[in-house]
């Protein structure tokens, strides 16, 4: 900015009647009117400065239009105003973003497909050519045994179910859940309906551990023969046999959600980006209209203020021009 001073004379020479040689001043320095000079300069106040209107403001940019841009894609409402650095930053962030959603996704997917595939594969509801209770071909024939050897209250030699497998398997769920140890078979599983649900009760729940293979990996102690065996040597309903097969597929529904998970938080920074983007070029471009309107406005105050002139103190106006 630069300022330039024009000086008026209010008055530029004091009538020589208005000297008083009397006060005992050497050149008839009058105090009354150097009073009356600075009452008019402190009376004066300095307006404030009148901007342009913003329409008027040449190079002048619309902040709406910024905001929107970069609402739709991130990075040209930067670019719209010419701040070239930041709208490449919010374009990489962007396309990083977005290769992550898909990557992430894809990956879920694929093992999402895996672990299906190897569940439909390996776990078995019920499967007669394994001979009948006792080999644990098959979920339903654990079922089964627990009814039958130990019942509601699941203490072996109590009040047991007494038909056979295939009457068990024609019951409905509430009919079964009467015969079974409460404490161990908590859901029911509709093989007929392979839902999310079903997927995720075969490989959470110990009471649907039985349904899968036979792999070797389990403490001979605790299986022999038609029954099952806890630590003590006790014949036991609950299934504790452990197994790589139930142990893969977990793993593998823990990589698919991991990498569905890892999807969901890039779309986040997605949102994240396209809002901030598009704060950031509002306020950007806003930022830039009040620089230029300061920069290309002409401001003017005019006001009193003592002066010297031929050895006397008198008021002069003082008229302020930025521009």
């Amino acid at each position: 900015m630069r300022w330039m001073n024009i000086v008026l004379a209010i008055s530029i020479l004091a009538l020589s009647s208005w000297a008083d040689p009397g006060n005992g001043t050497k050149f008839g320095f009058n105090p009354t009117r150097l009073e009356v000079a600075q009452v008019m300069n402190q009376t004066q106040e300095e307006p404030e400065p009148e901007l342009a209107p913003d329409l008027d403001i040449e190079g002048r940019l619309v902040p709406g239009k910024a905001l929107l841009l970069s609402a739709i894609l991130p990075g040209t409402g930067q670019f719209y105003a010419k701040n070239y650095l930041f709208a490449a930053a919010f374009l990489a962030i962007e396309v990083g973003a977005w290769y992550g959603v898909a990557s992430s996704h894809g990956r879920g997917m694929d093992k999402e497909t895996e672990f299906l595939a190897f569940a439909d594969q390996h776990w078995t509801y019920y499967d007669e050519s394994y001979g009948g209770l006792g080999d644990y071909g098959s979920y339903l024939e654990y079922e089964y045994y627990a009814a039958y050897e130990f019942g509601p209250d699941g203490e072996s030699g109590g009040d047991v179910y007494t038909g056979s497998i295939v009457e068990w398997q024609l019951l409905t769920w509430n009919e079964r859940s009467y015969w079974l140890p409460a404490n161990g078979f908590t859901h029911e599983l509709d093989p007929n309906n392979k839902d999310q649900q079903y997927y995720e009760m075969i490989g959470k729940y110990d009471q649907f551990g039985a349904g899968w293979p036979e792999d070797g990996d389990y403490d001979p102690d605790w299986r022999n023969g038609p029954y099952l065996y806890d630590d003590l040597g006790a014949k036991t309903w609950k299934w504790q046999t452990h197994n790589t097969y139930r142990e893969d597929y977990l793993n593998m529904r823990k990589d698919s959600n991991d990498a569905l998970e890892m999807s969901k938080n890039y779309t986040m920074v997605v949102l994240g980006n396209h809002l901030l983007s598009a704060l950031h070029a509002g306020f950007n471009v806003s930022w830039k209209n009040r620089k230029l309107a300061k920069e290309q406005s002409v401001e003017g105050a005019f006001h009193l203020e003592p002066k010297r002139h031929n050895n006397e103190m008198v008021a002069m106006g003082v008229l302020g021009i930025t521009f």
